[in-house]
């Protein structure tokens, strides 16, 4: 049974979806733009250290969303779209940045609780996801629905269990066969290509938002790349000082 924040999380997301014009049942095509241009929202997505998915900082009525463009498309939409539910619910802007076990469900804490529903409910509704499974799932199914709808199979399966449109022993075998990447196999029989929208088309990072062009946050991350450019060619001149012995 779904908790109080869970469903709390949840309505936010619908509520949320109405509110930006998006339709209750289908997927989201580039949440990027729908962050930036309808929510009108900042976000950077730079390479950030491994174990921080992302993060959400406020003051006030202004945030800024920041997400970890190091790890792969599907998690960095579900990590937006986490970072966005921290600021359309009004979370505490204090809040510590968010890990990958934060985004994987292990927390108790109400406030990462609503965003993960919320981000399940957004990036996957109800009312979409109720009409198009069928009465038994198969991973061929959670596969075809995960790439509809651009998240990771296992997303499709927590959705399947939290909605109840699977029984328990079913999610079990779905969870153990996307554990053991079967779901890559199918993916690649069935020819799903890699979903085409904005975030998967970054390239060099950071990226940041057109509107935090000129603003104090792009001078200090250039004054940080620089830093670090000059870090890694002074490196590359010890190395070739000094070889490492073999």
């Amino acid at each position: 049974m779904a908790s109080e924040h869970s469903n709390r999380g949840a309505k936010r997301a619908r509520e949320a979806r109405a509110a930006l014009g998006l339709d209750s049942a289908a997927p989201v095509a580039c949440l990027l733009t729908v962050i930036e241009q309808v929510a009108h929202l900042p976000v950077v997505v730079a390479g950030l250290p491994q174990h921080v998915a992302g993060a959400c900082f406020r003051r006030g009525d202004s945030a800024v969303l920041w997400v970890n463009g190091l790890q792969g498309h599907a998690r960095q939409r579900f990590t937006l779209a986490h970072e966005f539910a921290h600021t359309w619910c009004g979370h505490d802007g204090r809040l510590e940045v968010d890990t990958f076990a934060t985004l994987g469900g292990r927390t108790t804490n109400p406030y990462e609780v609503q965003a993960n529903a919320f981000a399940a409910e957004f990036l996957v509704p109800r009312a979409g996801i109720a009409a198009l499974v069928a009465d038994a799932p198969t991973l061929e199914d959670v596969v075809t629905l995960a790439h509809a709808y651009g998240v990771n199979p296992i997303v499709v399966v927590f959705r399947l269990k939290q909605l109840g449109l699977a029984d328990e022993e079913r999610v079990d075998r779905l969870e153990a066969q996307v554990e053991e990447q079967l779901d890559v196999a199918i993916a690649e029989r069935l020819g799903l290509a890699p979903r085409a929208d904005r975030l998967a088309e970054i390239g060099a990072l950071p990226y940041l938002s057109p509107s935090l062009r000129g603003t104090r946050l792009e001078a200090a991350i250039d004054a940080r790349a620089a830093v670090d450019a000059r870090l890694g060619r002074a490196i590359d001149r010890l190395a070739l000082t000094h070889p490492a012995r073999r």
